[in-house]
């Protein structure tokens, strides 16, 4: 049974993934800022929402166990996409240092295995210094880190998405047999997602969108300028 600590959880996607792979785990805790998405992990993987440890720059780390199997942590993304500012570790939100917290965590919960996940963007030139940062600190703390780029469409989802995992296995029980998977063949596209037919209340009504569309379009403008991309 893998004892399991979830951070930044979300709705807890590792731990669908883990589901889907019928690995038993048992959940210690979760830790996620957001009510909403609190709420929605709760609901979907059966967890009261008093196993959530809330903001992590609150948790103490010294209350956790030391016998945790393994640590997930999908630390924020938005300092670092091409979607937002790119500001880095200097994010103006305070969130893109966030990793630093999940950093004094694995080194007091010490897990055999802590997986990170972030977007593409991160391992780019522009982020080359943080990006360094973030293996050479896991490396000091212990920990072999293996890091590839993975996209949707090559594991059976009709989806780019492109995502950076990082893999650090404690160097003490290292064996150096970990791999990546290989590509699984796409056989599915997204209509066989859609459902056929979608109630009216779900859609937007012809004047509320032609509002709409020219406020999104000068958005995205907005963040792309400031995010240092020309392209539009």
């Amino acid at each position: 049974m893998v004892k399991l600590l979830s951070l930044f959880s979300g709705i807890g996607a590792f731990e669908k993934a883990l589901q889907n792979l019928d690995i038993p785990f048992e959940l210690v805790a979760y830790c996620e800022i957001d009510k909403y998405a609190s709420k929605a992990y709760s609901v979907l993987h059966n967890a009261p929402e008093s196993m959530n440890l809330g903001d992590i720059t609150k948790v103490d780390e010294t209350t956790l166990p030391t016998d945790i199997d393994l640590i997930t942590y999908g630390f924020p993304c938005q300092p670092f996409s091409t979607a937002g500012r790119q500001e880095g570790f200097n994010d103006s939100k305070g969130r893109g240092n966030l990793f630093f917290d999940a950093l004094r965590i694995i080194k007091h919960c010490k897990p055999k295995i802590a997986i990170a996940e972030n977007v593409k963007n991160l391992t780019s030139d522009k982020f080359k210094t943080e990006f360094n940062t973030v293996l050479n600190a896991l490396d000091e703390a212990g920990y072999n880190s293996r890091w590839a780029l993975l996209d949707g469409t090559d594991y059976a989802m009709p989806q780019h998405r492109e995502r950076v995992l990082i893999v650090s296995i404690r160097k003490d029980i290292d064996n150096g047999i970990f791999e990546f998977p290989a590509p699984v063949e796409l056989t599915k596209c997204m209509n066989d997602y859609l459902e056929e037919t979608v109630d009216e209340k779900y859609f937007v009504d012809t004047e509320k969108a032609r509002a709409l569309i020219p406020k999104l379009r000068e958005k995205l403008i907005s963040n792309t300028i400031r995010g240092g991309v020309v392209e539009r």
